[in-house]
């Protein structure tokens, strides 16, 4: 008898255990999972978007660009051309900045104020509010991809320029808020220029033996720190792969391993992730800040706003239509806070806004989802 009893015991408490972890699990769902708070249509790619608290703004790769009003009503938006690459959003919120085969200033209204575009063809490589209030831009030349770095006032107005050396082939710039200029040759050797044209430093990125190719650097908005490394061994072998961080000086300031899976870097405003198979955060003392994977699923994209990091890992799968999955982390508590998955036959992109928006960019259009 007390055997008997003994084993309905142990069945009551499993099952009791098992709807316990379910019930649970489901709380968790509900307090992670992101819905969608709204969704527009697109004649093509969403390419940029930005916004502040109340408006959003939104630019197409055939050169549209649209309000969201409260993030819920769209305007009719101006049609700019020009074949763009970037939106960037300036600090106060006042000021749009188009880049493409011309540099275009619109206000919030989507007024423009002013458009530029040089004599010889050329493309915008790279442009940027400045924290001092200006605009900095790197125009590429097309007939010798030559390069010109240019300011320019909120009004348009010319202010310094420099015509930056030829580097050689394979040379990558990274242009800072700040307005210094990172230049990284191939061979590894990277310059810091002001935004006068004076060399800040010259400092190599070490590459014992030259075992290591696919150089990369990233900046931060401040420009104080850079984040360089090579990303895949030249014998194909997979093996431990070195991050240094330096400032603007060339300074060392701490170096991190990290592995082949892991050959993405790149900069979200004064941190850098390190991804790939897995997701590192890494701050501007080179601690780690988050680390963040599921499995078999590899990051793609990721972006940052207001303590709020929204990484995109994609399905490893062989099918046309792959499987997404969005997760929203707390940058202080280094928790997953929101979560979304979707199954896409194209690429997504990820843009994270203030007001916990995690946007989902895809081939026609663009969710917003909200907690």
């Amino acid at each position: 008898m007390l055997v008997h009893n003994r084993r309905w015991l142990v069945a009551f408490v499993i099952v009791a255990a098992t709807l316990g972890a379910t019930t649970i699990w489901a709380l968790r769902g509900k307090t992670t999972a992101l819905h969608v708070a709204s969704q527009f249509k697109t004649n093509d790619y969403p390419i940029g978007i930005a916004g502040t608290q109340d408006q959003g703004y939104v630019l197409t790769a055939d050169g549209q660009v649209f309000a969201l009003r409260g993030w819920t009503s769209q305007s009719e938006g101006v049609e700019l051309g020009d074949r763009p690459t970037s939106l960037t959003l300036s600090t106060s919120g006042k000021y749009l900045l188009v880049a493409g085969q011309r540099l275009t200033l619109l206000d919030d209204t989507l007024r423009q104020q002013w458009s530029r575009q040089t004599t010889a063809p050329s493309v915008v490589e790279q442009a940027v509010f400045t924290t001092t209030g200006q605009v900095a831009v790197v125009y590429s030349f097309l007939a010798d991809q030559s390069r010109q770095f240019v300011t320019y006032d909120l009004a348009g107005k010319y202010l310094d320029g420099y015509t930056v050396p030829d580097f050689g082939r394979g040379s990558q710039i990274n242009l800072a808020r700040s307005g210094m200029l990172v230049v990284t040759l191939a061979g590894g050797t990277i310059y810091t220029v002001s935004p006068q044209g004076k060399v800040i430093a010259k400092f190599t990125v070490p590459n014992p033996d030259q075992k290591l190719a696919g150089l990369v650097t990233a900046v931060d908005d401040s420009g104080t720190r850079i984040l360089a490394g090579y990303g895949r061994s030249v014998s194909g072998i997979a093996g431990p792969l070195p991050r240094i961080l330096f400032d603007q000086t060339g300074k060392k300031i701490a170096q991190i391993a990290t592995t082949s899976d892991n050959p993405g870097l790149r900069a979200l405003g004064n941190v850098f992730l390190i991804f790939g198979r897995t997701a590192e955060i890494i701050g501007g003392d080179g601690n780690q800040l988050l680390s963040a994977s599921k499995l078999n699923f590899n990051v793609i994209d990721a972006s940052m706003s207001n303590g709020e990091c929204s990484l995109l890992f994609q399905e490893q799968t062989t099918s046309q239509t792959a499987i997404y999955f969005l997760g929203v982390y707390d940058m202080k508590s280094r928790t997953l806070v929101g979560q979304w998955s979707t199954a896409e036959t194209e690429s997504p992109q990820v843009f994270q806004l203030p007001g916990m928006r995690s946007i989902l960019a895809l081939s026609s259009g663009f969710l917003i989802l909200t907690p």
